[in-house]
């Protein structure tokens, strides 16, 4: 389905990324169409239904995990579903940020409402409720192993739906009691099954994801604006981002990107002034430069991967087990493993490293005292003056606590639950992992935009193009440019707070065609 900005984003339909992006800043545009609502009713008379049996169904009436041949009878069924969510809240680590907590609620309340899951319709209107209130239980980062779901910070969920567990609510933390009595809502009991319903699915890991491409993407933008920059620093070419060059390979991810670098750079009198190979004796760029399409165009392919999975996951229903009206079936499966987001997750987190290394290696151009167009290390006067050489020495720093976090958590795995577990993806690791990633990366980039932009400042030059032309004047209007050594991270934050304002995307999008989709 496709939204605007005043229609309902119904639960239970196939929404796209940004739908789910948009339910998570207006969460009063979430519904239930009437189909749903009849599926979820039909779905749970169907569990009922085979549970009047009394016959063995795995977390209906059995434990759970190695646990599973324990016969539990129908009135101590909803204990159960308690017993669960209190015993499996055993999360720690850092809290997980709101934003990701409300995401991974919309994405819990989009696959229940799937009618595959056996929730009471009741059940999923509590969710729905704290979700368009914005009440955010209070989880934590490490706990979930990426299969069987995400238990531990989802069972933290839970809890606070039930009014057990802490949430925060308008900027203040509540106990689970204290929520209820505040808003007026009655103590929700849970039915057979539906503790599992709620904490046995993938929705962590999705809503990391998600919210990792919608960064990313402004990011992209900074950066390709940054790597611009460099170039007229550097009097370097934009030869290399001819199509001819990149449609003699077809990378899709190459081509785009050649073509955003050539309407960021369309019209530069900087790039027109050295052409003339009188005048510019450098045949060819260094491998920052005119390896661009190429190093980007992967990292964008890469994205692509994990833009493709999540379109997939977050219209999946990734709970066990799963309910089958149509054939009267209760059937136990694996679609709580996260192994398909595990893998395009760690591929973006290596693609984001890499845009950090190439960032790096024109950051160490731009302070080069070996590169004639600029002064040595940014310094108005090398010498009694230091300029940004250990800026450089900061970038580096960040890119090596990056490397650290390069390796892979997926390649791990540990059994657990009385072996009965036996394959674990530690998916939930890599989401968290790649929100630090992000954080670092783009520091790396906000440095190379400052010192860009300083080389520019600190030469005489003809004009570039109008997108740099006033990407440089906001700069320099909003921070002013100071040509003698200065305290450097004041510099930094200041650049760190213009980009928080969103001012560098909105520059971007006033004069680049960039696509709405990496997998384009």
């Amino acid at each position: 389905m496709s939204s605007t900005n005043t229609e309902s984003i119904l639960l239970g339909e196939d929404l796209t990324i940004g739908e789910i992006w948009q339910a998570s800043q207006h969460p009063e545009r979430i519904d239930l169409g009437n189909s749903q609502i009849q599926r979820i009713k039909t779905c749970r008379s169907t569990l009922d239904r085979i549970n009047k049996k009394e016959e063995p169904v795995y977390g209906v009436s059995t434990g759970f995990g190695h646990l599973e041949n324990k016969w539990i009878p129908p009135e101590k069924q909803s204990q159960l579903q308690i017993n669960l969510l209190r015993s499996h809240a055993i999360a720690t680590g850092d809290q997980i940020p709101e934003k990701i907590t409300h995401i991974a609620m919309i994405l819990l309340a989009n696959s229940l409402a799937k009618g595959h899951s056996g929730i009471r319709l009741s059940t999923l209107k509590r969710i729905i409720f704290f979700i368009k209130h914005q009440i955010i239980p209070i989880t934590y980062t490490i706990g979930s192993l990426g299969a069987s779901g995400d238990l531990a910070p989802l069972a933290h969920l839970a809890l606070g739906f039930i009014g057990e567990g802490d949430v925060s609510y308008q900027g203040r933390r509540y106990s689970g009691e204290e929520i209820l009595e505040e808003l007026d809502l009655s103590p929700l009991e849970l039915k057979a099954k539906e503790g599992l319903a709620l904490i046995n699915g993938t929705h962590f890991i999705t809503a990391y994801a998600t919210n990792l491409l919608h960064q990313t993407k402004s990011l992209l933008k900074c950066s390709l604006l940054a790597s611009a920059l460099s170039i007229e620093s550097l009097r370097a070419t934009d030869t290399p981002f001819r199509l001819e060059i990149g449609q003699l390979r077809s990378h899709p991810g190459h081509l785009t990107i050649s073509n955003i670098m050539q309407q960021i750079l369309d019209g530069s009198q900087i790039i027109s002034s050295h052409k003339d190979p009188r005048i510019d004796h450098k045949t060819q760029d260094a491998y920052a430069f005119r390896c661009i399409p190429q190093v980007m165009g992967a990292i964008w392919d890469a994205l692509a991967y994990l833009e493709r999975v999540v379109r997939i996951e977050i219209n999946s229903v990734t709970d066990n087990p799963l309910v089958f009206p149509a054939s009267d079936e209760i059937i136990s499966g694996g679609n709580f493993h996260a192994e398909p987001l595990g893998f395009p997750l760690e591929t973006s987190c290596l693609a984001l490293i890499e845009l950090a290394n190439i960032t790096e290696a024109r950051v160490s151009r731009l302070v080069s005292p070996f590169t004639p167009e600029l002064p040595a290390f940014l310094a108005n006067k090398p010498g009694i003056e230091s300029g940004y050489m250990i800026a450089h020495y900061t970038v580096a720093a960040l890119v090596n606590k990056l490397r650290g976090l390069a390796h892979p958590n997926i390649t791990d795995n540990i059994p657990v639950s009385g072996n009965q577990e036996d394959h674990v993806s530690m998916a939930m690791n890599t989401a968290v992992r790649s929100d630090e990633i992000f954080k670092l990366v783009k520091e790396v980039v906000l440095f190379e935009l400052m010192m860009a932009i300083r080389g520019l400042n600190l030469v005489d030059h003809q004009s570039s193009s109008s997108i740099l032309e006033e990407v440089i004047e906001h700069v320099n209007n909003s921070i002013p440019f100071e040509r003698s050594d200065h305290v450097i991270h004041h510099t930094l934050t200041a650049f760190k707070d213009l980009y928080q304002t969103g001012k560098f995307e909105e520059i971007f999008d006033r004069y680049i065609d960039f696509p709405q989709d990496f997998g384009i």
